[in-house]
């Protein structure tokens, strides 16, 4: 995919390590005050693409905590030259400049001239600052989850906001517990598909699908009698885990030699997903056409994707007393 050197763009990149995937850390992650994003509505937007499920995080996020009207969100995509293109291919005027720019890393470049690594997206921009605030996905949720903007101006502006809560998605006494959760979903659900699909060795694509599979029958056998992972409303773990399963049959099954079984398979897991896909406006966030065709280059045979009623009613509103 390449990357940027001191801010130069290289077709270098360093992602498999001993035939292995080994993911980048993020590299951007300044602060802002709490209310800033609800005090200045416009100043700062989201940059996401449709296929990657940690843009996806990010965008639940701005749903649940009713910022919509307060972040604008740009959807990135299209055929992948120099990484991330910025609009499909078209130019693309930067937020809050006059400036026009093709790739997304031309935005890192012109954040930190000096910059080294991917051009990743997601991408929280500060129009006013002409910076990236953060590309790092669960830091940018913990900003949008620090926002909340009055209940009467989420109701007027946003009709079909979803369950907006302006309770924080991370409880004080849930706090520890949503956090190693968070971790092992990340290490073996949500990263280990990503090392499944680029393994180079037999022994690490091995290690990487069995963990995978253990994950989501572990998580198949704690949503028997809880309908959401850890309390009677989702938390964050809820919508860390999502963007997993949207994707699981369509992506990392077909793609990523995921190929054990389907998230249709367990019966509690694919009813919680539909669950949550089915609340109001969550799945505003979700485009299957685009996660699918992500993975084809243009003029490619693009395989039908497998048949699943994401509308089909799950029926887990009474397991809520049971969380």
């Amino acid at each position: 995919m390449g990357m940027l050197v001191n801010g130069q763009w290289s077709e270098q990149d360093n992602i498999i390590v001993d035939g292995a995937y080994v993911r980048e850390k993020s590299l951007c992650r300044a602060a802002i005050e709490p209310s800033s994003i609800v005090k200045s509505p416009g100043r700062y937007h989201l940059i996401a693409s449709w296929s990657c499920p940690w843009s996806h995080r990010t965008m639940l996020i701005r749903q649940v905590k009713g910022l919509a009207d307060y972040i604008p969100l740009h959807i990135t995509g299209g055929p992948k030259i120099e990484g991330y293109s910025a609009d499909h291919g078209k130019v693309w005027k930067i937020p809050g400049s006059e400036l026009e720019i093709i790739h997304m890393h031309q935005l890192y470049s012109l954040s930190d001239a000096s910059y080294t690594g991917r051009s990743t997206v997601p991408i929280l921009w500060d129009s006013q600052l002409q910076r990236i605030v953060s590309n790092e996905s669960t830091h940018i949720m913990d900003i949008f989850d620090a926002q909340s903007p009055p209940r009467h101006t989420v109701a007027n502006t946003s009709p079909t906001s979803p369950i907006y809560t302006d309770q924080p998605l991370i409880p004080p006494p849930l706090k520890q517990q949503i956090l190693d959760l968070n971790d092992e979903i990340y290490s073996q659900l949500s990263n280990a598909v990503y090392r499944a699909g680029f393994a180079e060795l037999q022994s690490a694509y091995d290690e990487a699908v069995q963990q995978v599979f253990s994950m989501l029958q572990k998580l198949n056998n704690r949503l028997k009698t809880s309908r959401f992972l850890l309390a009677d409303q989702p938390t964050l773990a809820d919508w860390l885990l999502l963007p997993n399963l949207v994707r699981f049959d369509i992506d990392y099954h077909l793609h990523s030699r995921c190929t054990l079984a389907r998230l249709t398979d367990y019966p509690h897991l694919w009813a919680y997903a539909r669950d949550l896909y089915n609340l109001p406006g969550i799945s505003e966030t979700v485009n299957f056409a685009a996660i699918h065709q992500s993975n084809y280059a243009p003029g490619e045979i693009l395989p039908l994707i497998p048949q699943a009623n994401w509308q089909l009613k799950s029926n887990r509103e009474p397991l809520s007393s049971a969380a």
